[in-house]
């Protein structure tokens, strides 16, 4: 039984403008705006997982298909491509299909980890130690033999404001051994 760490990451300054501009609806948390699939979603979302896990060649996009066996844990861990610096985002729902694949709830987990990043113009060759709230939510597999379709659904919020600029959902892929 393996953990397999996926990276989600967002474009989250293109919802942000979209939302304001109209083009995007921003949706509610008991109803996420849907951001499509296929090419459609990879315009705001990329998937990413150590490539011993990608199914299928879907490394990078927002339909990555990872292969898994009964009893592995999926850990989601998610992003803005500007690191969360404007705009910051969190998963707060998960639904598979068959429902009964992944253990239901998911678990959520937020906590602080020490981290080490060089500083300074040129970076140091000293890092600098410094604190890194770390959040993810896993699942834990529990059927074999089937492609497990779910949606991950995730609230988008503006830093500057501490606003919910809005909710989302799309819909990846695991394939189970």
């Amino acid at each position: 039984m393996a953990t397999i760490n996926v990276l989600v990451a967002v474009d989250g300054a293109k919802l942000a403008q979209q939302v304001a501009d109209g083009s995007i609806k921003a949706g509610s948390k008991g109803s996420p705006t849907v951001l499509g699939s296929y090419s459609s979603s990879d315009v705001y979302i990329t998937m990413t997982a150590p490539n011993s896990s990608i199914d299928n060649g879907t490394n990078g996009q927002s339909e990555l298909q990872i292969k898994a066996n009964g009893g592995d844990t999926v850990e989601w861990a998610i992003t803005t491509f500007d690191n969360n610096f404007d705009q910051s985002v969190y998963i707060y729902n998960g639904n598979f299909n068959p429902s009964d694949a992944i253990n239901s709830p998911l678990s959520y987990a937020s906590g602080q980890a020490y981290a080490y990043l060089a500083t300074g113009n040129p970076p140091s060759d000293t890092p600098t130690k410094f604190v890194n709230q770390v959040s993810t939510v896993s699942g834990t597999i529990l059927k074999i033999g089937l492609q497990i379709q779910y949606t991950l659904s995730f609230a988008l919020v503006d830093n500057a404001s501490g606003k919910i600029i809005g909710y989302f959902t799309w819909d990846p892929f695991i394939n189970v051994n």
